[in-house]
């Protein structure tokens, strides 16, 4: 089963544009062996269907992978539409890694032998368009909506809403993301840390000294880090 018998018949309508890139790129892995292998329409169509019995997962479809029980997916529904996220098998995080297909077909056509941790991804960001940033607001907007409106939203479809909505934010917009550092879920604190630390995001430093002294063990040592770098930031500008 190729590509567009793929796309037919899961009705994942995805854009003619990446429809294009998959094309081009199953024939590039067809030829040469990449560490992350496109997957046969048969094992998609399995995968899909086990995934499919966690709510967790009904956004996304699996296209990439491994070899060892780990994926790469595409967003084919919902706010986060057409962006790709990583499904590792011993750690859930879907937040998306790039902002679409043909960026994540571009990284992985870099290096055949690349793994997921290996690529350069668009996610957090540092050097977004401002078109791109306005689409990352638009979709941090509607999954915001999405919890604003169901409170009583499954615990873990909530912590990886709020993961997604971290990874997008633009980085002129990080003081949406502060009242994250006081949530009462111990990844999600974990997580407000460590990308308020990827931004080096200096206004947070008080909330973030706070959280190492008496937030949760793994929001304490997220913290901690965090500080390091807005130190370190704090150095390079001294120099």
């Amino acid at each position: 089963m190729g590509i567009d018998e793929i796309n037919k018949n899961l009705q994942l309508h995805l854009p003619q544009n990446s429809m294009e890139c998959l094309r081009l790129h199953a024939r590039k892995q067809a030829e040469n062996e990449f560490f992350l292998r496109l997957m046969h329409g048969d094992e998609i169509i399995e995968l899909l269907s086990y995934l499919r019995e966690n709510n967790v997962y009904k956004d996304i479809c699996p296209f990439w992978t491994d070899d060892h029980s780990n994926y790469v997916a595409i967003y084919i529904s919902g706010p986060l539409k057409y962006r790709v996220c990583y499904v590792d098998h011993e750690e859930t995080d879907l937040s998306p890694a790039f902002r679409s297909i043909d960026t994540f077909i571009h990284a992985v056509e870099e290096d055949d032998t690349a793994d997921w941790h290996d690529l350069k991804k668009d996610y957090p960001s540092t050097d977004s368009t401002i078109k791109e940033k306005q689409e990352d607001l638009q979709a941090v907007q509607a999954l915001q909506k999405i919890l604003d409106e169901y409170k009583e939203i499954d615990e873990e479809i909530r912590c990886q809403y709020i993961f997604s909505i971290m990874a997008l934010t633009p980085s002129e917009s990080l003081d949406m993301l502060l009242h994250y550092v006081d949530d009462e879920d111990m990844y999600v604190q974990e997580r407000a840390c460590e990308i308020l630390g990827f931004h080096q995001y200096v206004p947070a430093r008080d909330k973030l000294r706070t959280i190492a002294e008496t937030g949760m063990h793994n929001g304490k040592l997220a913290a901690k880090r965090a500080l390091e770098k807005i130190r370190a930031k704090r150095k390079e500008r001294e120099v």
